[in-house]
């Protein structure tokens, strides 16, 4: 299948490692040219060095998306290297594990900052381009917690729940610029962030870590976590002319762990 993705411009948000780098590196063997961003530097050049010698026209900057001006500074790179961008991918670290009442103000603003407004932010840069083009793509990444919360993961649970919404809203409204705005939930896929969750139920529940893994799997009817590239293939169809249709909606790609119907 032609997804026609060559000669798009595209940002990738938390494209140094796991989903990000994945459909930064599936756009880019696409024919799309990437702008990774990402914390570490060092990391993130490591990572586009990776796609590079594969063939993939990309370039890295590095930023934190809870800094209120990065958005509008990377649209503005991405614009003097290819142009306006077609495609954003909206990709972050999400918060610790805690209930309501262990985390503080400081936790609530991180997370709301880290894993919302700086969803709300990527998209204003770069919508009155896309709007002018009459073309575009918005995806971002969250998690099933944002359709089925969990006490232990409420910072994510509802940050993630408000990307939803977003882009829900957003997609009613740019929708007649053919551009569409649309939300990926994953569940288990192995990646750092996978890991980290799991050490820290080992920690908060007394447990082995294999103990722990052997249970997080056998919860999942697929009976496995999914790899980064799973992912990446999904938002490479929603990112392609041949998706553009799927509009407004929050898609899990979870192995049918989501009990919910939509």
């Amino acid at each position: 299948m032609n997804l026609g993705l060559e000669g798009r411009v595209a940002i990738v948000c938390g494209a140094s490692k796991g989903m990000g780098f994945a459909s930064a590196k599936g756009l880019a063997l696409h024919g799309s040219r990437v702008l990774m961003v990402g914390r570490d530097p060092s990391t993130l050049e490591a990572a586009v060095k990776t796609i590079k010698a594969q063939g993939g026209v990309v370039s890295a900057y590095a930023g934190d998306v809870r800094d209120p001006d990065l958005a509008q500074r990377t649209v503005d790179r991405c614009k003097e290297l290819w142009g306006p961008v077609d495609i954003l991918l909206n990709n972050a670290g999400g918060p610790p594990m805690g209930s309501f009442l262990e985390h503080d103000g400081a936790a609530w603003e991180a997370a709301i900052q880290t894993n919302l407004l700086s969803v709300v932010r990527f998209c204003k840069a770069v919508a009155p381009d896309m709007k002018a083009k009459k073309w575009g793509r918005i995806i971002s990444i969250t998690s099933t917690v944002a359709k089925e919360p969990s006490p232990a993961m409420v910072l994510s649970a509802t940050t993630r729940a408000g990307v939803s919404a977003f882009s829900k809203s957003l997609a009613i409204e740019l929708a007649q610029f053919n551009i569409s705005v649309n939300v990926v939930c994953p569940g288990g896929v192995l990646t750092d962030r996978l890991v980290s969750l799991l050490q820290a139920r080992v920690e908060r529940e007394k447990k082995d870590y294999q103990e722990i893994l052997l249970e997080s799997q056998a919860s999942i009817p697929a009976k496995r976590f999914a790899e980064p590239e799973e992912i990446a293939d999904v938002i490479l169809f929603l990112a392609s002319e041949r998706g553009g249709y799927v509009n407004g909606v929050s898609l899990s790609v979870d192995g049918a762990l989501t009990k919910a119907c939509t």
